[in-house]
């Protein structure tokens, strides 16, 4: 009895083993997962905190951007374009774009803005006939 309790012993030792050593790994990806997962939102909160407040939003003077050509990264102002709008309607709603480009007939106004070393913050406006056709609201990239 005790050499087959022993035997069972040696034959299943290695199989334990190997499945601590397989929760092990996995632990280990999640956690370099987690990792990055905090590093990219490490990033997106000092990203947000350099983005102009929104109207009736107050901040704390120390974190305030300096006021530059971004009025356009308030998304109030995105979420009041609509198809239809004229672009001239869009230009004095957001500002003169950062980039134009002519695609397929129709024209892109790009806004962008480089937030670190890494990323951008990028929207557009695509026109045909001077005419809001379609409408990407500024997403982090």
């Amino acid at each position: 009895m005790r050499r087959l309790y022993l035997s069972a012993l040696l034959v299943l030792a290695p199989l334990a083993a190997n499945a601590d050593d397989l929760r092990i790994n996995q632990m280990e990806q999640d956690i370099r997962d987690l990792k990055r997962n905090v590093q990219t939102l490490t990033r997106q909160i000092e990203e947000l905190r350099r983005l102009p407040a929104s109207p009736g939003v107050r901040r704390d003077p120390s974190t305030a951007a300096a006021p530059t050509s971004t009025a356009w990264a308030d998304l109030g102002k995105w979420n009041r374009l609509r198809p239809g709008m004229s672009e001239l309607e869009v230009i004095t709603a957001l500002g003169p774009p950062t980039t134009m480009r002519d695609a397929d007939g129709a024209k892109v106004l790009r806004y962008a803005l480089e937030i670190g070393s890494g990323g951008f913050l990028s929207g557009s406006v695509t026109l045909r006939d001077r005419v809001v056709v379609e409408v990407k609201k500024p997403e982090l990239q």
